[in-house]
């Protein structure tokens, strides 16, 4: 919590209190298709996304599903924030590779923090 709060102080958001954490475990060969971040009562906070294992290629897209995407490589501790006018854009993981990580082997974990409220 303290990781993700330190990032969103230094992406522009002082006062983000997560209150929820989504935790996903990939393997090579699968992926996250685009998707909006919706479930929440506020869009009023950002997104925070902390990466460990495997890279992965982040796929940041637009307002509509159809927009052209930025392909952006996460490494293991990479840290993405999102918020404001771009909290609700598409966004996913191309399919992972099957490389093996030294420390958690042919995996990546994700840990999502936002505020459900």
């Amino acid at each position: 919590m303290a990781l993700a709060q330190s990032a969103a102080m230094e992406a522009g958001y002082p006062t983000f209190e997560p209150d929820a954490c989504l935790i996903n475990n990939y393997e090579p060969g699968t992926r996250l298709t685009l998707h909006q971040d919706k479930n929440e009562r506020s869009f009023d906070h950002p997104i925070v996304s902390v990466s460990l294992g495997i890279p992965a290629t982040f796929l940041f897209g637009g307002e509509q599903r159809s927009d052209p995407v930025k392909k952006i490589q996460l490494l293991h501790g990479d840290v993405v924030v999102w918020g404001g006018k771009d909290r609700l854009r598409y966004h996913g993981i191309s399919q992972l590779k099957e490389v093996t990580h030294p420390v958690l082997g042919p995996k990546r974990i994700n840990f999502t923090f936002r505020r459900a409220e």
